[in-house]
C-alpha cells in the first residue's frame, strides 16, 4: 500500500467488511401471536442509565430461551454471509466504485489502495446480541468463525468471568481477537478511581450489591473486572472500551480516559456520542452541550494522531471524527447540530448503495400465529422498521442474495417504511471512508471534504 495514511487513521482497515451477528433472538407468545424478541441478562434503560437497550430484559420478559438459533442455522449464516459479503465488494468495485471516486473527489493513486483493500476476503465478525455469552454454543461459534476465516469480536459485558472460571478457562483456550466491553456508566471519577484500586474479589462483593434492574452498573463493574482479569492473565484477547459519552460525564470524560488508559495501557478506547435517532426519542444533547462536544471532537481528532507518535490506545477513526466535527463547520442552526449529535439526518446506512456495507442480522418485525424460526434477518439491531427483510434469513440465503440486500435492497426497502429510521452515529455502522462518505448527509459534505483535504491531502 502506498499511503500508510489510510490505514493508520481509518479510511481503511485491516478488514474490508464488517458483520454485527445478533445471537440470541428468541421468540415470545402472546395473544396476538408469536414475535421475535431479544435475550440478554442486563438491564440497561432509561430509568436507571442514559439509553434504551432492545434487549433490556425488562423489556423481553416471557420470552423462550430454548427458541434461540440453533448452531447449524449460525454456522450456515456465518458461511454464507462472508461469501456474500466478499462478493458484495467485488460488485460494489465493478459497479459503483468508479462513480464514487467521481463524486467525492478520490484521487488515483488513493483509489488503488482502497481497490487492493476492497479486493481482500478479510472480513470482521462481531459477535452481538445483548449478551452473546449467553448463547448454549458460544464458545463453539467463535471456533467456527475462525475456521470459516471470520476476525472475530464479542462485544459481551465479562459477566460471566465473574463467576464461571470454567468457562473463563474454555474461553481463553480459543478466544476471539477482539473482546469489547462496556465502560461508561461510573457515578463519578471517584468511584472510577475506587474501582481501579480494589481487587478482583473486592470487585466481585461491590457487583453482587448492585440491583440487578441497574444493567448498566453492573456492566460498569465487569469491564473494570475483565480488564484487571485480562491484566493477570496473558492468554486474554486485545480489549476494548466502548465509552458511550453523555451529559452526564461529558464534563470527566477526559480524566476518565485517562484513568482507563493509565490502568490499563494496551486496552483499546473507543469514545462515540451517546444518540437518541434508533428509537426516535427526544434529542440526547441541549444547546449547552455545544461547545464541550466540539471541544471533545478536536481532542480526539488530536488523539488520532497521538495514536502514531505517543501510542495513545484510541481506534483509528478519523473520518468518523471529521464527520462530527464538520457539524460543526457547516452553517446549521443550534437545534439542527444537536439533532445531528443525536444520530437524526447526520448518516444513513441506506441513503445510497454502499453506504450500508456493514452487515447486520437480527430479529424481525413480524407476527405469526404459529411458532417459526427466529433470527438472523439481515437489518438492523436497533431499529427493525427500515433495512429490515423480514422474508429472509441469511442460512437459508445464498451469496448473490445477501450481495444484492447490500448493495441494492438497503436502498429501498425504507421506501416501504412508514417510519424509517432518521439515521445513526454508531462508529461501528458507519465503517471505513468509503460507507461514511456515502451516508454522510449532503449539507455536511463541503465542510466534509475540506477537512478531510486538511489531514488526508486530498
Amino acid at each position: 500500500m502506498q499511503n500508510s495514511a489510510l490505514f493508520d487513521y481509518g479510511f481503511i482497515y485491516q478488514v474490508c467488511g464488517g458483520f454485527q451477528f445478533d445471537l440470541n433472538s428468541v421468540l415470545k407468545k402472546t395473544n396476538q401471536g408469536y414475535i421475535e424478541r431479544h435475550h440478554c441478562d442486563h438491564n440497561c434503560t432509561t430509568d436507571c442509565v442514559n439509553y434504551q437497550c432492545p434487549a433490556a430484559f425488562s423489556s423481553n420478559r416471557d420470552i423462550d430461551q430454548q427458541t434461540t438459533l440453533s448452531l447449524d442455522e449460525i454456522e450456515k449464516s456465518l458461511q454464507n454471509a462472508y461469501e456474500g459479503m466478499v462478493l458484495a465488494n467485488k460488485q460494489f468495485l465493478k459497479n459503483i466504485f468508479s462513480q464514487y471516486c467521481h463524486d467525492y473527489y478520490i484521487p488515483k493513486h488513493v483509489a488503488k489502495d482502497l481497490i487492493e483493500t476492497l479486493s481482500t476476503s478479510k472480513l470482521e465478525l462481531n459477535m452481538f446480541g445483548g449478551n452473546p455469552e449467553l448463547h448454549p454454543q458460544f464458545l463453539e461459534i467463535i471456533k467456527i468463525a475462525h475456521r470459516i476465516g471470520w476476525k472475530v469480536t464479542t462485544t459481551t459485558t465479562g459477566k460471566k468471568f465473574m463467576y464461571d472460571e470454567q468457562f473463563t478457562k474454555a474461553f481463553l483456550k480459543h478466544p476471539p481477537d477482539l473482546l469489547a466491553i462496556s465502560a461508561d456508566d461510573y457515578e463519578d471519577l471517584n468511584e472510577l478511581k475506587q474501582l481501579l484500586d480494589l481487587n478482583l474479589e473486592e470487585l466481585k462483593q461491590y457487583w453482587q450489591k448492585i440491583n440487578p434492574l441497574y444493567g448498566q452498573r453492573k456492566k460498569a463493574f465487569e469491564s473494570i473486572y475483565s480488564a484487571k482479569l485480562a491484566l493477570s492473565n496473558k492468554k486474554f484477547p486485545k480489549m476494548l472500551f466502548n465509552i458511550v459519552v453523555h451529559p452526564g460525564n461529558i464534563d470527566v470524560i477526559y480524566e476518565m480516559i485517562k484513568l482507563l488508559s493509565v490502568k490499563f495501557p494496551s486496552v483499546l478506547i473507543n469514545p462515540y456520542p451517546a444518540q437518541s435517532s434508533f428509537s426516535f426519542s427526544s434529542l440526547a444533547w441541549k444547546i449547552e452541550h455545544l461547545p464541550k462536544i466540539e471541544k471533545f471532537v478536536d481532542f480526539m481528532i488530536d488523539k488520532q494522531f497521538s495514536r502514531i507518535k505517543n501510542n495513545f490506545p484510541a481506534v483509528a477513526r478519523l473520518l468518523y471524527w471529521l464527520a462530527l466535527k464538520s457539524i460543526f463547520e457547516t452553517k446549521l442552526r443550534d437545534t439542527d447540530k444537536l439533532a445531528m449529535l443525536s444520530g437524526y439526518d447526520i448518516w444513513k446506512c441506506y441513503k445510497q448503495a454502499g453506504a450500508g456495507r456493514y452487515l447486520q442480522a437480527s430479529l424481525a418485525d413480524k407476527r405469526s400465529k404459529k411458532p417459526f424460526r427466529v433470527g438472523a434477518h439481515p437489518g438492523c439491531f436497533w431499529n427493525h422498521e427500515t433495512v429490515t427483510d423480514n422474508k429472509h434469513q441469511l442460512w437459508n440465503m445464498t451469496p448473490e442474495e445477501i450481495s444484492l440486500y447490500l448493495l441494492d435492497h438497503k436502498t429501498k426497502l425504507p421506501a416501504k417504511s412508514e417510519n424509517p429510521c432518521p439515521g445513526c452515529i454508531m462508529p461501528r455502522l458507519m465503517f471505513d471512508g468509503i460507507s461514511i462518505e456515502l451516508g454522510l448527509d449532503h449539507r455536511l459534505l463541503p465542510a466534509y471534504l475540506k477537512l478531510r483535504n486538511k489531514y488526508f491531502n486530498f
